[in-house]
């Protein structure tokens, strides 16, 4: 098996199907265009079967929208979805603590947090990409900012609530 032709096959088929299907579906259905943002809950339709929005979602398809733009193509819609996603993320989904919530209603209404930091490292990531892909200074040092919150989270004793009651030692 040649290992490279191997790989580039793979790499053409992703880079088609992350073209063809995945941006079109996600930039048609997904897109909140009334609150910002992007739904979490479609069928494979894209009809909307639930309006509450996953914030570790926003960081991740933030994420996607700019690595598409700059690996990609150069398409305008989508750093525009990425920065939708992050400015939502901004506006409804940090807590007076910090912390970023787990899920919040489309308008960024406040449902649950979660006791680990998958909405934090998704909204560094989504930043750091938006950051070179716009050319906005400012996201890379919100992203390091982040960075440093997550760092100071997981070193926090007791911060991060742990899963289990006392009766099962845990540290979360």
């Amino acid at each position: 098996m040649d290992i490279t032709k191997y790989l580039d096959t793979w790499a053409a088929a992703y880079r088609n199907d992350l073209i063809e299907n995945i941006m079109p579906f996600w930039m048609k259905f997904g897109l909140d265009r009334k609150h910002g943002g992007i739904y979490t809950c479609l069928d494979r339709d894209g009809k909307l079967m639930d309006s509450t929005k996953s914030v570790w979602f926003q960081g991740r398809f933030g994420f996607i929208a700019s690595y598409a733009y700059n690996h990609i193509e150069k398409k305008q819609e989508w750093l525009a979805a990425s920065k939708s996603c992050i400015d939502f993320i901004e506006t409804h989904c940090t807590d007076i603590d910090g912390h970023l919530f787990f899920e919040v209603t489309e308008e960024g209404i406040p449902l649950r947090k979660r006791r680990y930091v998958f909405s934090e490292c998704f909204a560094a990531i989504a930043m750091s990409e938006y950051a070179i892909a716009s050319g906005d200074k400012n996201y890379a040092t919100k992203a390091l900012e982040m960075f440093k919150r997550i760092l100071k989270f997981l070193s926090t004793p007791g911060f991060l609530e742990p899963k289990y009651l006392p009766t099962l030692q845990s540290r979360g």
